[in-house]
């Protein structure tokens, strides 16, 4: 899971997702390190604290370069996304069907 390095990303500890959540912090480091018996309900309080989607917490290990990049591009309208993802497609060699 990426819980860690999304609560990294925000800036916040063990302990201050864990207030926000409202768990105590080794529940939050209990989940980080794996903890198989967390709740759906638990894990979209995480997510809705990390301003995030739930399938974030699950996403496949990303550089904190791609965490803040798709961070910043969540944050564009829609027009501005298009935009971007063009640049970014131009830049990589690929061209969007």
């Amino acid at each position: 899971m990426q819980i860690a390095a999304l609560r990294k990303q925000k800036n916040l500890s063990q302990a201050e997702l864990a207030e926000i959540v409202g768990v105590e912090q080794p529940t939050i480091s209990r989940i980080e390190r794996g903890y198989e018996g967390v709740t759906v309900r638990l894990l979209r309080q995480i997510a809705d604290a990390l301003e995030c989607p739930m399938a974030d917490l699950f996403a496949d290990e990303r550089s904190e370069i791609e965490n803040r990049i798709l961070s910043a591009f969540r944050n564009l309208p829609a027009d501005r996304q298009s935009g971007w993802l063009d640049m970014a497609e131009a830049l990589a060699g690929k061209t969007r069907k």
